[in-house]
């Protein structure tokens, strides 16, 4: 009788194992759920984003002279070979101009050559109406626009790869929702930023179970910034196969055991 009595003990401990407490689950899998002060959610402070080697700038030139907006609206792209393109200026098309990898600078036609790189967008604005104010009357408007604004998720979300953005102020959550969300099993304490800006390389833990998340400065993320997921330790035990094989090789040996047992019993 007590033998019979020990099997079922026994699967009862292995199954008690395996749980995890409710209060323990909530605080790894709900979002916010530690130091959420809402009196500072009202106290916040954009930083506008600097301009990097790679990027991707629309930049539009009008004003009210229609003369003026046809001499900065011509489509200037690279001559094709053996055209002998010496008037011709290098862009992407039409009004996209890339900063160039390695220089930073960008080519605008009738403008020159402008560098770029570690510019806001404001204060690139400025260096254009200043230098277009030399070939018209009144000031110009200038609108500038990022057209590769890009993160990229790895790890445990929903849908792994690119987002692409049309504004330069992307937040975290906008685009881990794109990503499809944390997926299951995916640890939402310890989710890593990869970032390279100004040519060095830095990395950033964000916690998405604190409330404080929303004061953090990375809750707007950066161009090309890289966001990696990484699973939890129950999820990578659970689905690693040595430990499905000796779960599974317990539970039958156990069985077996509990089968025999019942058996000699039986026929006792």
């Amino acid at each position: 009788m007590i033998r019979t009595l020990v099997m079922p003990a026994m699967v009862m401990l292995l199954l008690l194992n395996s749980c995890v407490p409710p209060e323990k689950l909530r605080k790894e899998t709900v979002y916010f759920n530690e130091g959420l002060d809402t009196a500072k959610l009202n106290t916040y402070q954009l930083v506008e984003p600097v301009i990097q080697k790679g990027d991707l700038l629309q930049i539009s030139i009008s004003s009210r002279s229609s003369s003026a907006n046809m001499l900065f609206s011509q489509n200037y792209t690279s001559a094709p070979s053996g055209a002998g393109g010496a008037n011709a200026t290098t862009t992407v098309g039409g009004n996209e101009y890339l900063v160039d990898i390695t220089s930073g600078e960008i080519k605008l036609p009738l403008l020159g050559i402008i560098h770029a790189d570690g510019m806001t967008k404001p204060e690139l604005e400025k260096e254009i109406v200043k230098r277009a104010g030399e070939y018209l009357k009144e000031d110009p408007i200038v609108n500038i626009r990022y057209k590769n604004f890009r993160v990229t998720f790895h790890g445990q979300v929903g849908s792994p790869g690119p987002v692409l953005s049309t504004s330069e102020r992307l937040t975290f959550l906008d685009a881990l929702a794109e990503a499809g969300g944390v997926a299951q099993g995916g640890d939402l304490k310890n989710i890593l930023i990869i970032r390279e800006q100004n040519g060095k390389r830095s990395m950033h833990t964000v916690d998405l179970t604190r409330g404080d998340f929303f004061q953090s400065p990375n809750y707007y993320l950066k161009q090309n910034d890289i966001v990696y997921v990484q699973p939890t330790k129950r999820f990578l035990q659970s689905t690693d196969q040595t430990t499905q094989r000796t779960f599974q090789y317990v539970s039958f040996g156990l069985s077996l055991i509990n089968v025999v047992v019942i058996l000699s019993t039986l026929f006792r």
